[in-house]
């Protein structure tokens, strides 16, 4: 095929691939010549040229050599230029033939270097490529490694990683697997003088397996030769084969592990036939088991931390997961501020797991939400080397533990088939969404080239996310995004607009959100532990800096309630800001300040009463959608169809127009939620949703108590006066509890004191007794594994 003005390549090596095979069939040398790039070396324009290009670089102070190389650049004008475009493609924009040199006839192209080395490798490849094969598509270039070794162990050969091709950003694009006969071994000057030399492994082997980055960002297979040219290997003898996959090498290179039964794996998967003739692979719906293997040290760095945390705080709460082997697989924890923050706040809880997307070095989840100052807040921390099903339900079973047996109304994850399947089970009464930050997140990697191709697609794609609060806006943006920048063959797009229920912001409304994607995008905590969390750092480095972020941002809260309290601005005239900006927060008022604002714009009809329910018709000028609120004159209840207060819990501007009419100076008192008042975290607000304990009474009352007198504690030590009353009520208090126990039956006592006893158990004595024989852990796991809590409140599971 001829190159021709507006062709269209998925990226620059393929255009690079192209130009290649074109220059052979007519005869010359191709080189990259001149680019352009974006600040963050996403190539926008690239010349391919004729070897012969240009002239020789004549260098200062080069002295003449007596053996000077032949001159081979004469000034071809032969080239091609492809530019990016908005779509993220590259599209073909010169091509210019003509050459001012001889090129090479049939009889001497053989003769050409580039020409002879595919040649050599096609030529051996060329019959052997199995079309049969079906092979799954792989994340990253290990995970295809670790599918082909495990392929190799179970037909009886040893993997080689062989050539690759790279992009301008250091991005695999083409990888090549191949057997590790191979090739042949380079003769190198003086092997005629070893006296013992090594046997001859290489054998010229042609099996391999070949995969090419696609436009999804997944690598796929493109080529698959099932034929060697020696001996295989018995299939029974494929653990030793696969001596050279330590486990010593997995902890070094930090490489995702699969399940260590091959023949189970395999007959579970579908992978491999029972037929070793056939060597064929099968099945798309081949799935990774994702167990990722700690880096060296921190397992016992982690449980060091937690440790001591717990030995500095016996409130502090945290759980250990492991492996039906022992191996201790997942981590989490949270401290006694954490969980009395989560009693405020916990009605909004986002679980940020994509440290994969953020290229962490290990993989830190986050459980965050948002205080009364629309602050980040973490709730609990969790390092997930276990990423499974099972793993994930336990997960959210373990915090919902943590948290006193609560779970939140509303939860923001990635998505993920898996996580949403946990949910399902673990907390079938939480409103479940997936995060639009995060979402955003993974566009950045999906649709990179396209953004750096577009000035306006990130533009208009974010608005799509945060700013379309109306279905028929939230439509109309997204099929004009798609059609202006050429995405409508966009899979990745496509696939994301088939659950729009379950994250754009127009569907949904009535789970609570507290105006979280806001937040999320100004305050990301995740990319200030980003470095910490690198390989390159101990995991020690990593928890001191975590514990910093804790203390400033914890620091940043109490001085915005001392600002809150003390603030000396002039108040509002009107009756109604005056009201909201003594019970908001400052963040909070001015959200409540906006919609006041808005509702100036607004014209009000009314539709009509039935009783005590009055129908209003609220529109606005240069908005087609009209808005409907139902007021009930009987409790002063308002409903609104925009469903703004269910959404982010401050009245929304079409409210407050209705209370305007009808003379109602003052925010009803229903409408003014405790999270977002000065006064928050004042008495013992649950954030208006009943807390479910699941046990016997003995334990309920004990995590009761706990979190009562956690909270107590935090109140008393913020004055020396408040600490020095609450030190000296402590002793009569006990002996008031003394004494009330003496006059009860002995056995409650006793059962009461062993309770207490039994959560104090330190992590060494565990370690030394061992995983499986320790007292304190929860059996009975879907996946034959052991959870460890500790915590002064810590409760059971049971998966049974």
């Amino acid at each position: 095929m001829l190159p021709e003005v507006n062709m269209l390549f998925d990226d620059e090596n393929d255009a690079y691939e192209f130009y290649n095979i074109y220059a052979e069939k007519v005869g010359f040398f191709v080189r990259r010549s001149t680019l352009w790039t974006t600040s963050k070396n996403i190539i926008t324009r690239r010349t391919f040229v004729c070897s012969r290009e240009g002239f020789r670089e004549k260098k200062k102070g080069a002295k003449e050599s007596k053996c000077p190389r032949p001159e081979t650049r004469i000034g071809c004008p032969a080239s091609m230029t492809i530019r990016l475009t908005p779509n993220g493609k590259y599209r073909l924009t010169e091509f210019v033939p003509n050459h001012n040199h001889q090129l090479a006839t049939a009889s001497t192209i053989h003769m050409l270097k580039a020409k002879k080395i595919r040649r050599k490798a096609r030529a051996v490849r060329e019959n052997l490529v199995d079309d049969t094969v079906v092979t799954p598509e792989f994340e990253n270039e290990d995970e295809a490694y670790e599918f082909y070794s495990m392929y190799a162990g179970k037909i009886g050969f040893n993997v080689r990683r062989a050539s690759m091709t790279v992009n301008a950003e250091n991005v695999i694009t083409r990888r090549m697997f191949v057997c590790s006969k191979e090739g042949f071994r380079e003769k190198k000057r003086g092997a005629n003088r070893v006296k013992k030399p090594r046997p001859e492994t290489r054998t010229g082997c042609p099996a391999c397996m070949v995969i090419r980055l696609a436009s999804n960002g997944k690598y796929n297979v493109t080529e698959f030769v099932t034929f060697h040219n020696h001996g295989l290997g018995a299939a029974a003898a494929s653990d030793l084969v696969m001596t050279s996959l330590t486990a010593g090498s997995y902890q070094d290179c930090g490489v995702d592990l699969y399940d260590e039964a091959l023949d189970d794996c395999y007959g579970k998967q579908n992978l491999i036939k029972d037929d070793a003739t056939s060597n064929c692979l099968e099945g798309r719906s081949w799935k990774r088991y994702k167990c990722k293997v700690p880096h060296y040290g921190d397992v016992g760095a982690t449980l060091e931390y937690l440790q001591k945390m717990q030995h500095d705080n016996p409130s502090f709460f945290y759980a250990v997961k492991s492996d039906e082997d022992g191996n201790l697989t997942n981590f989490l924890w949270a401290d006694s501020k954490s969980i009395m923050d989560f009693t405020h706040f916990g009605d909004v809880v986002c679980l940020d797991s994509g440290y994969e997307v953020q290229g962490y070095g290990r993989p830190i989840a986050l459980f965050t939400g948002l205080n009364h100052h629309r602050q980040t807040v973490i709730f609990g921390t969790a390092l997930l080397y276990d990423e499974s099903f099972e793993a994930f339900r336990w997960l959210f079973d373990t915090f919902k533990m943590a948290m006193n047996s609560t779970h939140p109304k509303t939860l923001l994850t990635d998505r993920s088939a898996v996580i949403s399947e946990a949910v399902a089970v673990s907390w079938p009464e939480t409103a479940h969404r997936f995060c639009v930050w995060q979402i955003y997140q993974n566009a950045l990697q999906q649709l990179s080239q396209a953004f750096h191709g577009s000035r306006t697609l990130e533009y208009n794609f974010k608005r799509c996310l945060f700013d379309c609060e109306d279905e028929a806006e939230f439509l109309m943006a997204w099929r004009e995004m798609l059609e202006n920048h050429d995405l409508k063959d966009n899979q990745w797009l496509a696939d994301l607009l088939a659950v729009k229920e379950k994250w754009a912001l127009p569907y949904g409304r009535e789970a609570f959100y507290a105006d979280m994607k806001s937040v999320q995008q100004k305050d990301n905590l995740s990319s200030e532990l980003k470095i910490y969390l690198s390989l390159e750092f101990d995991l020690l480095s990593f928890f001191v800096q975590f514990e910093k972020l804790l203390c400033d941002r914890r620091s940043a809260e109490l001085q915005l309630d001392v600002s809150a309290s003390q603030s000396t601005k002039k108040p509002p005239s009107m009756r109604i800001l005056r009201q909201a900006a003594n019970v908001y927060t400052p963040a909070a008022y001015r959200m409540f300040e906006r919609e006041f604002e808005l509702y100036m714009d607004c014209m009000l009809y009314n539709c009509g009463e039935m009783g005590t329910i009055c129908e209003y018709r609220i529109t606005v000028e240069d908005n087609p959608k009209d808005h409907f609120v139902k007021y009930d004159s009987l409790n002063s209840m308002s409903h609104c169809s925009c469903k703004r207060f269910e959404f982010v819990g401050i009245p929304c501007r079409h409210m407050l127009k209705v209370l305007d009419t009808r003379n109602i100076k003052d925010i009803p008192p229903q409408y003014i939620l405790k999270r977002w008042r000065k006064d928050a975290r004042s008495g013992s607000s649950n954030g208006g949703y009943a807390y479910s304990f699941d046990g016997d009474p003995q334990t309920k009352r004990h995590t009761l108590l706990c979190r009562i007198f956690s909270i107590a504690a935090a109140r008393a030590a913020t004055s020396a006066e408040s600490f020095a009353y609450m030190e000296s009520q402590s002793s009569v208090l006990m002996g008031q509890v003394e004494q009330f126990l003496e006059n009860s039956p002995p056995d409650i006592a006793a059962i009461i004191g062993a309770n207490c006893d039994r959560t104090q158990i330190p992590v060494e004595s565990m370690i030394t007794d061992g995983l499986h024989n320790h007292a304190n852990f929860i059996n009975g796991s879907a996946d034959d594994s052991l959870t460890f809590p500790f915590t002064m409140g810590a409760g059971t599971l049971d998966y049974r």
